[in-house]
This record gives structure tokens, sequence and C-alpha cells, in this order.
């Protein structure tokens, strides 16, 4: 009951506290509603005033800026009003701004749609205009807004392409901004060591031209990426920096945002009370900022922490009014949490059928962003779900799973790369800042009683662990545990056995691949050269004896062998590059029909020596995602191959099947089939098989190996069926 009161005590203070702090920015606040009340009732009282159209347009920008975080839904409705004037007068200098506003205050209201729209507008001007800085820094609010989005990839894209312009124009404030959305993808993928790397780089920039703000957000991002390798107590020490800086900056979103980030730091060291106390401070703070993203993700952090103590009624109702929240702004992200803590709060309160429903959909939308941290979390909550309900097969999939993620999470080797990287920059700092020096003693000294102060707590944990395992080890469900876990150490040797054998495996395939390369080259590519040799002799030696006729035989029999040799080469070169790793993959979207129509047209005069139709069945404008020049090198050597095992008066076809998430190609021909017993070695480099065509064309053994390669190198899957006798259809797909 004394601990209760003191926590109520300590948070009413707190809030006194917080809006005692709060004074300045509440003044701040009313002198911007006052010059809002001004600038409207000259708008409202324009008419028969001698405002002109670029007057109005000026103000409504001007409102609209002001609105931004006090009421995103009134900034919009006066940049709307700006713009639509702006577009009657036609001039771009007067548009770029109200499409800015637009922009900004959709992403602030988490329609990040909308927000796309409007920046993908301003930033056709600026490029029209060659704008160079501005069109980066455009880019770099696009790539924002599809962070936000939870769309990584093209968030990415649009980040590493602003970089680039801003370097190229050495403006360096630009640079770091893009460099801390860059870190952050990169940490929200595992990549630690590369985000790490990408916010100290920003934090050079940002402390070169002394960006205080800049600074902080650096010091912030390094506290995620702590935090996300649970090292909570250098996690602590940076976002702790980075509040001390906003709060003396006045920035409110920023002060919520870095208390959110304490509170959870508390919740991870299990130290609920302090953990609710920044909670609540962000709440009170955040309630001003008409900010539906900031609020859902407070409440969801409250919710949390009861679960934490183990109040899950009061839990499930924070986590609820979270979710509907999350659910209207569409953001993927937070919902996987709140998912998952519903499935977990779910669990607490004995409803384990709800838990399962909610673990899953948090999952499924982990897997859908690949939201690392959230997808061993949810496994994590269902192999325990499973293993209460006494289904231990499932419970012992899942604790696999969730062990997996781990590893890949907290690996040794990134954790070291972090640390590695860390010591590098603090030596740079010390090399160039002398003062740092006695500074160091100190922090060396903090980090000695946060040590001492951490192997204390573990001694306890310990100590508790081992009481609480003697007093209930005589139990039959202790056993069933103990069983369990020895069945899991078990599981985790069998899969490094597993894996041994895999390597093992795949040794022995390399080698396999290495001697038929090798075969390949010394036998195939030998015997043409000396059907090469033989019949260049033959030809000199016997050339007045030879009709004219003989003469002829004799120089097709030559360019059949160099065409067939040269074919070889290309597959050979094409096949050992993409085995180095030295061909590059340029991807675009691609439209197949005109890359189909080539290759028929160059392939017209073979198919017209065996008489044999070819069509094409491909919509015009249907596109697909890929690398150009390997695409046309598969369906280069798949329409050939139909060309040469089709008979005359055959037919060849190509057509396509448009998928929702990729486009099918199928290469059909009405030749002579291929017997089931060859079907599963196509594709295979050591069971090379070569078969001569209708009119004893030769090939390659190597064409059907790389068309598989180019296949999966673009992210697609490439398979055959056949019927002796009447034909074969190859497929493969591409993503769109």
């Amino acid at each position: 009951m004394f601990k209760r009161k003191t926590f109520l005590y300590s948070f009413y203070l707190l809030i006194s506290l917080s809006v005692f702090a709060g004074q300045q920015d509440d003044a701040r606040r009313s002198a911007r509603l006052m010059k809002i009340d001004s600038l409207e009732s000259l708008i409202y009282n324009s008419l028969g005033s001698n405002l002109t159209s670029v007057d109005k347009i000026e103000i409504c920008d001007s409102i609209s800026r002001l609105y931004l975080n006090i009421s995103n839904d009134k900034s919009v409705e006066y940049a709307v009003r700006a713009l639509k004037m702006a577009e009657k007068l036609d001039d771009p200098s007067l548009i770029v701004v109200p499409l800015d506003l637009l922009g900004t205050a959709y992403f602030y209201l988490d329609n990040y749609k909308q927000s796309i729209e409007y920046f993908d507008r301003l930033l056709d001007i600026y490029r029209a205009e060659n704008n160079d800085i501005s069109s980066a820094e455009t880019l770099r609010k696009i790539g924002l807004s599809y962070y936000h989005w939870s769309n990584y990839i093209e968030a990415n894209k649009y980040y590493e392409e602003a970089l680039d312009i801003f370097k190229n124009h050495q403006y360096f404030e630009g640079i770091s901004r893009t460099l801390r959305g860059i870190s952050a993808i990169q940490g929200h993928w595992g990549e630690y060591d590369e985000a790490l790397n990408s916010v100290q780089e920003a934090l050079k920039f940002c402390e070169e031209i002394g960006d205080l703000k800049g600074v902080a957000m650096c010091y912030n991002t390094i506290g995620v990426l702590y935090q996300d390798i649970a090292d909570y107590t250098n996690a602590l020490k940076y976002f702790t920096q980075s509040l001390t800086t906003f709060e003396r900056l006045g920035s409110q979103y920023d002060i919520v945002n870095l208390n959110l980030h304490v509170g959870d730091i508390y919740l991870h060291l299990d130290d609920y009370e302090q953990a609710l106390e920044y909670f609540f401070k962000a709440q009170s703070i955040g309630s001003s900022l008409d900010n539906k993203k900031l609020e859902a993700i407070t409440l969801s952090n409250i919710g949390e922490a009861y679960y934490e103590k183990g109040e899950y009624q009061t839990a499930l109702d924070y986590q609820l009014l979270s979710l509907k929240m999350k659910e209207e702004i569409g953001d993927k992200k937070r919902l996987a949490i709140t998912y998952v803590e519903l499935g977990k709060i779910y669990h607490g309160l004995g409803d384990d059928q709800k838990s399962i429903e909610y673990l899953n959909k948090g999952l499924e939308i982990a897997r859908d962003i690949n939201f690392l941290y959230q997808i061993s979390r949810a496994y994590e909550g269902l192999s325990m779900v499973y293993y209460d309900i006494g289904i231990y097969k499932k419970s012992l999939d899942y604790y696999r799973f969730y062990v997996e993620i781990q590893q890949k999470i907290h690996s040794v080797e990134k954790n070291k790369a972090v640390a590695e990287l860390q010591a590098k920059y603090q030596l740079e700092k010390k090399e160039n800042e002398n003062e740092r020096l006695r500074h160091s003693e100190q922090l060396h000294k903090s980090q000695i009683r946060y040590q001492w102060l951490g192997i204390g707590l573990t001694l306890f944990v310990l100590i508790a662990a081992v009481v609480f395992i003697v007093i209930y080890r005589s139990r039959y469900q202790q056993n069933q545990k103990l069983n369990i876990q020895l069945s899991l150490k078990n599981k985790e040797v069998d899969n490094q056995r597993n894996k041994m054998q895999k390597l093992n495996a795949e040794l022995q395939e390399a080698n396999s691949t290495k001697d038929m390369f090798f075969s390949i080259v010394a036998h195939d590519l030998r015997s043409p050269f000396n059907s090469l040799i033989v019949l260049t002799g033959l030809l000199i030696e016997e050339y007045d004896q030879l009709t004219e006729k003989e003469r002829k035989e004799f120089l097709q029999q030559i360019n059949d062998s160099a065409e067939n040799t040269f074919s070889l080469l290309q597959n050979l070169l094409d096949w050992s590059r993409s085995q180095t790793g030295k061909q590059e993959l340029d991807k675009e979207a691609l439209d197949l029909e005109p890359i189909v129509s080539k290759i028929i047209k160059l392939l017209k005069t073979n198919a017209e020596n065996k008489k044999i139709d070819i069509s094409c069945n491909i919509p015009k404008s249907i596109t697909a995602f890929g690398d150009k020049n390997m695409i046309s090198t598969i369906l280069l050597n798949l329409i050939t191959n139909a060309i040469k095992f089709t008979s005359e008066n055959g037919k060849v076809t190509v057509s396509m099947v448009n998928e929702k998430n990729s486009v099918e190609v199928m290469i059909s021909d009405t030749g002579v089939g291929i017997p089931e017993t060859h079907i599963d070695k196509l594709f295979l480099i050591n069971h090379k098989i070569q078969t001569k065509g209708t009119a004893n064309e030769k090939g390659t053994g190597l064409g059907l190996i790389l068309c598989k390669e180019f296949v999966e190198k673009n992210g697609g899957k490439i398979w055959v069926n056949s019927e002796i006798g009447k034909g074969s259809q190859f497929h493969f797909t591409l993503p769109k």
C-alpha cells in the first residue's frame, strides 16, 4: 500500500512539474493561435480589400504552416485552398509551398499514400527546374513516408537516390538526415553493424556543422540500435543524452518519443514503476500534439508495462485502445507489436484460443514486413501457449523457430562488429578532442558501477532460480519441463549435425559441378575443333577433286560446327560469370512482348528452314521485374530448344499467364517430347543431357542449366511438362 501511494505521489508530482516545464511551450502555442486568428481574419475579411491573389496564397500558406502539429486537418484545409489558387495562376513558384505543406500534413496524419502523392508532384516541379538540393530533400521525405508506411525497400531506394545528390553537392545537413533514415532501415533488417556505421557517419556531419538537433537525433538512433541488441546500459545512456538535448531545444514531439524510449528500457530492466512514470509523462506531454500514432504507441507501452506487472485486464484495456488507433492509421509495424502483446495478455487471462489468434495475426504482419524482432516474439509466445495447453510438438517447432531468429538477431559476430565500430569511432573522437580524456575516466568508473550492479542482480536472480528449482524439483510437471528442455537440446545437436551434413553435401556438389565444367571444356570444346580441323584439311587437300555440291556440304558442316561451338562458348561464359558472381543484376520493369518478338525475329530463319510456325501470344504492356539481358538469354535458349526438337510443319508458341504477384511465361512445342527419366535431370550440371534435334542439330548441354541459374537469380522458378511424341511446355516465372 505504501509503495502504491508513493508511486501515485511521484506521478502527480511529475505531472505538476511537466505542466510547469510546459508553460513556455503553452505560451508559444498561444502565440501561434493568436497569429492564426489574425491571418484568418485577413482571409475572411478580404472581400473589398486590396489583397492580391498572391497575397491570399501566401497567407493561406502561413496559416497552414502554423496549424502543423496543432490541427493537421486544418493545415490540410488551408494548404488545399492555397494550392487551388496557385494552380489557377499556373506559377510553379507558388505551387511548391502548398504541395510541400500538404505532403507534410498528411504525413503527420499518418496518411502516407496521400503524403507521397503530393511529394511526387513537388519532385516533378523541382526536377523540371533542375533544383538538385530541393529534389533530394523531397526524395528524402518520400523515403521517410515509405518507411513509416512499413515499405522499407521503397524507402531505401529513395534514401539512396537522395544521398547521392546530397554528397555530390556536399550538403552536409541533407547527408546527415538521409544517413539516419538509412540507418533506421538497416537496423530494422537486423544489419546492426551497417546501421551503426551509417549513423556514426551522420553524427560526424552534424557535429561538424553544429546541428544540435541532428546530434540529438543521432544519439536517439544509436540508442535504438543498442536496445535492439539488448545492450540496455548503452541504450539508456544515449537515450538520456538525446532527451536532455531535446528538452533544451523544446521539441515536444521528440521529448515524448524519448520518454517512451527511456520507459521501454526500464521495462526491459523489470523496473515497471519507473517505466510507467516515463510512459505517463509521455502521455501527458503528447496530449497536446494531435498525433494519433504517438498516442497509440504510448497506450501500447503502458499496456505492456501493466502486462509485465501481471495486471492483465488493465493491460488489455490499454492495448485495445491502442489497436483501434493503429488500425485506423494502418501502421503495419506497430500493428504487429500490438497483436503480439494482445496474444500474450489473452494467454495470461486464460483465453488460449484468442491468444493464438492474435499471435498469428502479429506473426503474419511481421513476416510481411521482415520485422525480425517481432517475428521472434510471436514465435516465443506461440511456443509458450502450445506448451501450456499440452501440444508439445507445436511448442517445440515454434521454439526452434524462435531460437533461429534470435541467433540471427543476436549473433556474436554482429555484436562484435558493433562493438568494434563503436570503439573505432570513440578512438577517432579522442584523437580529435583531448578533453575527452578526463571524461573517459568518469565514464569508466560509471561503467564499473553498472557492471557491479549487473553482477549483483545476476547473482540474486541465480540464487532465486536455485531456490525455485529445489522447491519444485519433486513435482512431476517440473520433470516434464526438464525432459522437454533436454529434448530441445537434443534437437539443437541434431540441427547442428544436419547442418554439417548439408555443408558436406554442398561441398560434394560443388566438386561435382567443377568436374563437370572441366569435362565440358575438355570434351565438348575439343570435339568441334577436331571436326573443324579434319573438314578444313580435307577441303584443302582435295579441293580440286571435289564437286561444287561436295564443297558446299563441307562448308555447311564447318558453319554448323562453328555456330555450335560459339553457342557453347557463350553459354559457358554466361554460366561461369553467374557462378563467380561477376554477372551483376540490373533489375527493372520490363515489357516482355517486344523482348519475345525480337528473339522470334532472330530465330525466324531457323524456324522457316524446318517449316515451323512460331507465334507470340503475350499481350502488350504486361510488365515483369528482372534483368533484361538475363531474361533475353533465358528466352533465346528455350525458344531455340523448342525449334530444335520440333519436326517439320510443327508449331512453337510463346504465351503468358498474368498472376497476382508474378508473370508466368510458357514456351510450348509440338516436338518429340522428353522421357520422364530425363525431366528431373534437365537442370543439373552433374547430369548433363545432350540430345540431337529433329534435324540432327547439336546442343551445348548448358542451355537449360543457364536458364535455371538466371531464372532463380531474378526471383523466379522454372519447370517443364512433357509427353513423348506430343511435345513439351517449359514454364518460368518472374516477379512483377
